[in-house]
């Protein structure tokens, strides 16, 4: 354990360099973004970035107008839907709550849980790393790994990651765990307390880094109650029972998948080994021609493309963990090893990565199926689908086992050379996770037809293309864009995009109206399509359970058969063309809007 020496000014003044440097990073990372901080927000365009700006605004509407937050029928309209299972970010809409614009909050909220997380990890990196640079630079793996840049634009729940490394300091500081199988003790209520407040938080960011506290907490009793640390690997007989162990899994997870035991998707977005020494396509210095052919390769991945395939960590970091594992000659213990409550990190970093690894992939060819497959059998455990996304918690106990190991290895080096090492490796690292500056996008500027659709009475909204989509599948079609200008032009909308939702509920989307229904089928009909008219009961059924003010069809759609079977079914709409390319239905006696 680090003794402080520091006065407590002293801590807190580092407290805030070491915090303020690494939202210099992120602002740095992402200019312009921090002169637009009120005015735009990191999103690709039509990706589900607008979808999470809708969130942080929904909050707000929602708890301010007295309704329940988790409900909405500002999509899918009039019936609406649990927001529960959604991607949600409820911490973000209490910020904005109190600040009363969405991407003022959202940047704040961001700038804030880079800073954090950088600052978590660096307090937890000096339990065990000495040298001031390698602390920093602990922080900075964790805070700007390419997985978390890489989604930036686009899954803003994923990278709230500032509770972990507090919770794990508050864990450590909270229980005592002895070999078997026996509850810990605990060592400081408060800090019970602290791990309670800080998984609240947490719950309140996203789920899936809810389960990541989780599991790190599983894996790290698991280290004691296995009895992992007074294993001899020096010995055969380990080493035939890990065998075993990992053979008996892989048949018996092969025979639950073909008995039909849904895995929820898990194995199929599982991890591929080279995802780890493959760059991602927004590395600004090495996104080469072979990594984008990679990368984009259907024989590598199921989803090729996909950011959900992105486990970088660089090279040098690995590659110097290789090496201090191989250095010449018998070392001390490092002072990680030395210390009780750091032994299991080793293991940690190992349990991290096989969670990433439901089957062992390489190139694409499933070699085996490890036993933290299992985990995506058991129900609502395997709702967390998208095991690449715990190569969150590698970030964190990589470099601070590599640093510990580093230490004791170069302690005949002068102070000059450690210094220069750091920084070369500092640089090595800064360099391989320099991203490109993520696209901007801003919701508040209305084009011209949201400008018109805002002025209209009504509630609804009838869009084309209209759809309804969750992670697994899609009915019609969805733009987000939609969602993107909702809290300006202040109308519901038929389409709606979840996490988690029902087949009965498709179903009932899908069939439970003859008119739309009639209009997901020809979203998809080429536009030469002979269309029929809806018969007048139909048209009336469908008019008065959505009563949409305006229809509005996207350029794609304009002309189509979707758009000249909704016109028969409002002739009494007026329509009205766009420069680029909308088009407004309306009611025929409002005036057109200047």
């Amino acid at each position: 354990m680090e003794k402080h020496t520091m006065s407590h000014p002293a801590r807190r003044g580092s407290l805030f360099v070491v915090t303020l440097s690494y939202a210099a990073v992120f602002l740095a990372w992402t200019w312009p973004l921090g002169t637009q901080l009120a005015t735009a927000f990191p999103a690709v365009p039509d990706h589900d970035g607008y979808m999470q700006i809708w969130s942080v605004w929904h909050f707000r509407e929602m708890l301010l107008s007295g309704h329940n937050p988790f409900y909405s029928d500002w999509l899918l309209y009039p019936e609406g839907a649990s927001l529960l299972m959604t991607t949600y970010t409820p911490i973000i809409g209490l910020l904005n709550t109190l600040i009363g614009n969405e991407m003022l909050a959202l940047n704040l909220m961001l700038i804030g849980q880079y800073a954090l997380s950088g600052t978590g990890a660096w307090l937890l990196a000096r339990r065990w790393v000495r040298h001031p640079l390698l602390q920093w630079l602990a922080g900075f793996v964790f805070a700007f790994s390419p997985y978390k840049m890489l989604r930036l634009p686009e899954h803003y729940n994923l990278v709230l990651t500032a509770t972990v490394p507090f919770f794990v300091l508050a864990f450590l500081r909270a229980f005592e765990f002895r070999a078997g199988w026996r509850w810990p003790l605990v060592r400081s209520w408060g800090a019970v307390a602290a791990c309670f407040g800080l998984g609240l938080l947490t719950l309140l960011s996203d789920y899936y880094i809810t389960f990541a506290l989780l599991y790190f907490s599983l894996g790290y009793a698991l280290w004691f109650w296995l009895r992992l640390g007074s294993v001899n690997w020096g010995q055969w007989r380990p080493w035939l029972v890990l065998a075993g162990v990992l053979v008996a899994c892989h048949i018996a997870l092969r025979l639950l998948r073909l008995a039909g035991v849904p895995d929820n998707g898990g194995f199929w977005w599982g991890g591929d080994l080279v995802s780890y020494f493959l760059p991602p396509p927004n590395s600004r210095w090495l996104n080469f021609a072979w990594a984008q052919q990679l990368f984009g390769s259907a024989r590598l991945y199921t989803m090729p493309g996909s950011i959900e395939n992105v486990m970088f960590l660089g090279y040098a970091l690995p590659l110097l963990g290789l090496a201090v594992w191989g250095w010449p000659g018998r070392q001390p213990a490092s002072v990680r090893h030395q210390d009780p409550q750091g032994q299991p990190l080793a293991w940690l970093l190992l349990f991290s990565v096989l969670l990433t690894l439901p089957a062992l992939r390489v190139f694409g060819k499933s070699l085996l199926n490890l036993p933290t497959g299992f985990l995506h059998l058991v129900p609502f455990f395997n709702n967390i689908r998208c095991p690449t996304r715990w190569v969150l918690l590698v970030s964190l106990f990589l470099p601070l086992v590599v640093f510990a190991a580093l230490e004791v290895r170069w302690t005949s080096w002068r102070p000059r050379w450690q210094w220069a090492l750091s920084a070369i490796l500092l640089l090595a690292v800064g360099l391989e996770y320099w991203p490109v500056a993520p696209p901007l996008a801003s919701s508040a500027a209305l084009p011209p037809v949201f400008q018109a659709v805002a002025v209209l009475p009504g509630e609804a909204l009838l869009t084309i293309p209209v759809g309804l989509v969750d992670g697994k599948k899609q009915v019609g079609k969805v733009e987000l864009v939609n969602f993107l200008h909702q809290p300006y032009h202040r109308k519901k909308l038929l389409s709606a995009y979840l996490s988690r939702v029902p087949d009965a509920r498709f179903a009932a989307f899908e069939r439970g109206d003859s008119v739309l229904s009639m209009l997901l089928r020809l979203q998809r009909a080429p536009a030469d399509t002979v269309v029929r008219p809806p018969s007048a009961a139909a048209a009336r059924a469908f008019r008065l359970h959505f009563k949409p003010a305006a229809v509005l069809v996207s350029p794609a759609w304009r002309d189509g058969a979707a758009h000249r079977y909704i016109k028969a079914a409002f002739p009494d709409f007026r329509e009205e063309n766009f420069a680029d390319g909308y088009s407004l239905l309306r009611p025929a006696s409002r005036q057109p809007v200047p």
